[in-house]
């Protein structure tokens, strides 16, 4: 996958995991991160992310979700 914010890029692999989800990566220096994504069984999207700063315990920096509503 390949991800982009303010005129810069990344690549990264996404694994596909278990029932309707799948993560992503990536680190740069110091910092790694991971994300995952799920369309749990409502249907809504929810992503659920981590920071780890060299060995400190993992950080959540991210969750979220989203759901459809009609009109």
């Amino acid at each position: 996958m390949r991800a982009f914010n303010d005129g810069r890029w990344l690549e990264t692999e996404v694994k596909l995991l278990e029932g309707k989800s799948i993560s992503w990566s990536f680190a740069l220096g110091a910092f790694k991160t991971t994300t995952v994504l799920r369309i749990n069984e409502s249907g809504e999207w929810t992503e659920h992310g981590e920071l780890v700063i060299n060995d400190r315990a993992p950080q959540k920096f991210l969750d979220l979700t989203v759901r459809r509503i009609s009109h």
